[in-house]
């Protein structure tokens, strides 16, 4: 570099040209940078950034091929030689100093919005911007600056400019914010707060469409005309359809009324034989065995003041549902509710004469199925989060969910058992008993315990996302777990292996039942999705449920399936007919768990409550009528 100076010194002493242009160039980039993006670097950089032609930083670095120097690419347009060897610059050959670019773009400078302007100089401002960036991303960090000032967007005129950071405090205070419907026509103008106001209640634009010109409403005005010549076409032909309808529905009506009239004939005729055939019957009995003791049914009648209907009503609380002998026309009607919990219902389970129910409330609650109507007897406590999923066998209850644990509970004494804290890694979605071994689902994998210890005793992994659903089949020799667009099929004996699948595009399995011949999948799709068995290929939807479908089971014999979805619905179905039968609408939330406990159908909600439903036999008339 002393070389350099001291040659510039030489050859600028001993030519009056070079020296002329030398003392122009300085005043003339200042009055070209005076409207310039002020810079003010940090630290004062080396001497070795800095043009030998206007002493400033360069700025687009040239190299001169002839002479090897480097200069501002202005620079070396507005001189004529060299001034630092003196030979003539041919501004044809310029090449890029790449590597001066490199290192000027690595400065850091003030940002423009953290200095201020005195007598022309420029100097950081303890009120704006202070960080120090980089000169290569100073474009990019100035743009997002919050401290750069933009204009007023309602009337920069008489607003003036506003650092970003405070624009949105300028527009709730600003007098000029137009209304929403200024673009129709409105003129009303204030602050924010009285905008909202105003539109909200005395805005005389409000519905209207924007104002279009009356060139374009005539336009308008003559294409609705056509539509509705149109529609006056369409609706007197719906009107001629409408009348000839009418028409047969009093011809069928008629029809209706006097097959009605045959059927209750034949229904009465029917009932007559029947009590007939029952006094008959009961006359035998009591020949055979007077004064014996009644069986385990209970049998009451009804009778309605319209008709003679009797509904069968069969098991008892607590006694077996095997080989139910459910025939159809029946149905199922809510006996009663059961309230208790302060949140979200999310399982229940059945151990003997107990009814367990738990949820988003974390406690268990225990329920006497021979005195429901005494209420809850015992509630537990051990859970800190909500409580997903629960399965008794014998005296034991496990419960499972949010905080990891399972807990294992005495049902004789209503005590915790045992438990495993942090049992899984996340939330516990489903849990199943067999034999001596438990399963539980959680993300992506399946732990199995031993039931009586609660010691781990193997893992699943590797499963497609949360493994919501589990479930047996009648044999309890295969563990069927449903997730992500797939269904897997494991050993429950004791190896765990895998022992086939079912793959499918329906997305995430959220609930699963097992017959003699299907499997069955509930989605977050709202359909209910139907495998054979045996070759795993998919058969058949059942549609009708509106939104996921939390809960899938069916009764004893496999021919009658219960689904319940979060549109507060439990349908009930028929495996051998494939058609639904009846709808149950008594939940005011998402019925997310159903078990079947004999005759007897249990739900537990999004609304905090428990239904009790119960089955009855319908007689041919009383199915005619309802």
């Amino acid at each position: 570099m002393a070389f350099l100076s001291e040659t510039y010194k030489v050859v600028n002493d001993e030519s009056p040209i070079i020296k002329s242009q030398l003392q122009r160039l300085p005043r003339d980039i200042e009055k070209e940078d005076e409207h310039s993006v002020p810079l003010v670097l940090v630290e004062e950089p080396s001497p070795h950034l800095k043009c030998t032609v206007c002493k400033r930083l360069y700025h687009d670095p040239v190299i001169s091929v002839k002479c090897g120097h480097t200069f501002c690419r202005k620079c070396a347009f507005r001189v004529t030689h060299c001034p630092i060897d003196g030979q003539l610059c041919d501004t044809s050959q310029l090449v890029v100093n790449r590597i001066v670019v490199g290192q000027i773009e690595d400065l850091l400078i003030h940002c423009q919005y953290g200095l201020t302007e005195t007598d022309g100089d420029h100097s950081p401002d303890p009120s704006g911007c202070q960080e120090h960036i980089v000169l290569g991303n100073r474009e990019e960090h100035e743009a997002n600056c919050v401290y750069a000032p933009v204009p007023c967007p309602n009337n920069s005129g008489r607003c003036g400019r506003f650092r970003k950071s405070e624009l949105d405090q300028h527009l709730e205070l600003c007098q000029f914010t137009p209304c929403g419907h200024c673009e129709k026509g409105c003129e009303f103008m204030s602050t924010a707060e009285e905008v909202r106001s105003h539109e909200d209640t005395t805005c005389g634009y409000r519905g209207l469409q924007k104002s279009v010109s009356f060139k374009d409403f005539n336009q308008q005005n003559r294409v609705l005309e056509e539509n509705n010549k149109e529609l006056r076409e369409e609706v007197g032909l719906l009107t001629q359809r409408v009348e000839l309808l009418e028409g047969g529905r009093e011809y069928f009506q008629k029809q209706l009324t006097s097959c009605t009239s045959s059927l209750l004939a034949l229904q009465q005729k029917y009932e007559n034989i029947q009590g007939l055939v029952e006094q008959l019957l009961s006359g035998g009995r009591n020949r055979r065995s007077s004064g014996s003791p009644g069986n385990s049914q209970d049998v009451v009648r009804h009778r309605s003041s319209s008709s003679s209907t009797a509904l069968v009503i069969r098991s008892r609380p607590g006694s077996p549902a095997k080989g139910e002998d459910w025939q159809m026309p029946f149905q199922f009607k809510c006996i009663g509710t059961l309230r208790g919990h302060k949140d979200i219902v999310w399982c229940l389970a059945t151990q003997r004469q107990k009814l367990c129910s738990s949820g988003a409330d974390g406690l268990v609650k225990v329920w006497d199925m021979e005195t429901l109507a005494k209420g809850c007897i015992k509630t537990l406590e051990g859970h800190s989060k909500v409580v997903h999923t629960m399965v008794a066998s014998g005296d034991i209850l496990y419960t499972g969910g949010g905080d990891m644990s399972i807990r294992a509970w005495n049902m004789e004494t209503l005590t915790q058992h045992s438990s495993v804290e942090n049992a899984h890694d996340n939330i516990i979605t489903a849990m199943v008993l067999v034999g001596d071994y438990l399963f539980s689902a959680s993300h992506s994998l399946i732990k199995v315990w031993e039931a009586k210890t609660l010691t781990h005793k193997h893992t699943i992994s590797g499963l497609h996302h949360w493994v919501r659903a589990l479930c047996l089949n009648k044999a309890k020799d295969r563990l069927y777990s449903g997730s992500h667009n797939t269904i897997d099929i494991w050993d429950t004996t004791g190896t765990f292996d895998l022992k086939g699948k079912i793959d499918h595009a329906f997305g995430s399995v959220y609930s699963l039942a097992i017959t003699h011949q299907y499997v069955i999948a509930g989605t977050y799709n709202q359909n209910i999705q139907v495998f054979d068995v045996e070759t795993k290929q998919h058969t058949r939807s059942f549609q009708g449920h509106i939104g996921t479908i939390n809960s899938l089971i069916t009764s004893h014999s496999g021919r009658f399936l219960f689904s319940s979805s979060i549109d507060k619905a439990i349908q009930i179905w028929s495996l051998e007919l494939m058609l639904p039968i009846q709808n149950l609408k008594r939940h005011e939330g998402s019925v997310n768990t159903l078990i079947l406990l004999g005759d007897y159908l249990i739900s537990g909600s999004e609304d905090h409550e428990i239904k009790v439903f119960k089955y009855f036999q319908m007689q041919m008339g009383f199915a005619l009528q309802t």
